[in-house]
């Protein structure tokens, strides 16, 4: 710091006619320190000579690069704009150059915590709140292009979400461009990854249904529609706020919850089945997804789901004491040992399963219907016809 000191000193030293400068000059508020009757041109001086003393005594210090950086385009902003001749494009010019400085900083540093599987949420708020919109997605963009050959994509679509501060609207900003720069990253690399691809189904949804995206300008919203437009029509219905059918690999039976008490059993459920019509769908059928909170810090964990018949309101649950057969819970909340799910996406078709068990089409109930039971000897990829669901838009 004296060096630095030494450096302003020296720069000012023809200029202040008398006046002291301060022993500690606050770093972040480098004008303060000069004195009101300091020319731009002899400030920008001062600026530059900064700038070397940081290259040469503080080249990693993020915290100096940012004060400067900041320093720098107030002093643009309300002194010598770009536009202002030769000493404005010089200011402008310098900006750059620390910018570029300050980018490869924040950048590394966020690309190491990635790869060393550390959170990155207090970092991230680091970044957020003290620079601009652009250069955040730069940092964002250097950063992934950085780790992205060195981390499993789809653990790097839940590490971008620990960006997320609950309730801060900045973060909650910072991980959406965060996302979205994997995402078309990965597209520009021709890619073939379905984990990939189906978490960040899953992220995107949960960016677009979550609270605050009514605040996020229309620009990035558009952003967000243009990669969900972009995703597998199978992942889009997965997560399609109006629902969807499922129609089995075998037969194209489709699957739906009766509709009429004769079909209730035991105290709490009624009966789900195959229909026997090759891509018949209605109502009955319509089903929507809901992915269950998990522990975003743990980068291996996967998420669970719970799945709602639409015409009632009823959750899928699997039945142990009738042979693992698919019902309707009546009433009550859906419970972790029945009524979560882990979904696959293999094929462009997906998987349904509870620990060993898959959800398959089963044996005949009668002429018209097919049991929909949980079976197990299926956890090979992908598993037999009968055990795989194609989504697909329910007739009204």
């Amino acid at each position: 710091m004296l060096h630095l000191l030494l450096i302003i000193c020296a720069c000012c030293a023809p200029l202040v006619l008398g006046e002291v400068l301060p022993l500690e000059p606050d770093f972040d508020n480098l004008q303060g320190i000069l004195p009101r009757a300091t020319s731009r041109s002899d400030k920008l001086q001062v600026f530059q000579s900064i700038w070397g003393v940081l290259r040469s005594d503080f080249v990693d210090d993020t915290d100096k690069a940012k004060g400067l950086y900041t320093q720098l385009g107030n002093f643009i902003r309300d002194e010598m704009p770009c536009i202002s001749g030769p000493s404005g494009r010089s200011a402008c010019e310098l900006q750059q150059e620390v910018r570029r400085h300050l980018k490869m900083l924040m950048s590394q540093r966020l690309a190491n915590l990635l790869n060393a599987e550390e959170n990155i949420q207090s970092y991230g708020m680091y970044i957020a709140s003290s620079i601009e919109p652009a250069l955040v997605r730069d940092i964002l963009v250097n950063a992934i292009e950085d780790v992205y050959f060195h981390r499993p994509l789809d653990g790097l679509v839940r590490q971008l979400e620990q960006l997320y501060a609950d309730r801060d609207e900045v973060s909650f900003k910072m991980m959406i461009e965060a996302e979205l720069a994997l995402y078309w990253r990965y597209q520009t690399m021709h890619d073939s990854n379905e984990l990939f691809l189906f978490n960040m189904a899953r992220v995107s949804n949960r960016i677009a249904t979550h609270h605050m995206y009514a605040s996020v300008d229309a620009g990035l919203q558009r952003r967000v529609s243009a990669l969900q437009d972009s995703l597998p029509p199978v992942l889009r219905l997965l997560f399609d706020p109006q629902g969807f059918c499922l129609l089995s690999g075998s037969d194209r039976e489709y699957l739906y919850t009766t509709i009429t008490d004769d079909w209730n059993y035991g105290l709490n459920g009624r009966q789900v089945f195959a229909w026997h019509e090759q891509n018949y769908t209605d109502s009955a059928g319509v089903i929507r997804a809901f992915v269950q909170e998990h522990n975003a810090d743990a980068a291996s964990a996967t998420p669970v789901f719970t799945l709602r018949g639409e015409l009632f309101k009823w959750y899928l649950y699997v039945d142990p004491a009738e042979g693992n057969r698919v019902g309707a819970l009546r009433s009550g909340s859906p419970s972790s040992s029945t009524s979560f799910w882990t979904i696959g996406y293999v094929d462009n078709v997906l998987i349904f399963r509870q620990r060993d068990l898959t959800m398959c089409a089963a044996e005949q109930h009668d002429e018209e219907r097919r049991r929909v039971k949980m079976l197990p000897g299926q956890l090979h990829t992908p598993p037999s016809p009968a055990c795989q669901w194609q989504p697909v838009h329910c007739a009204k």
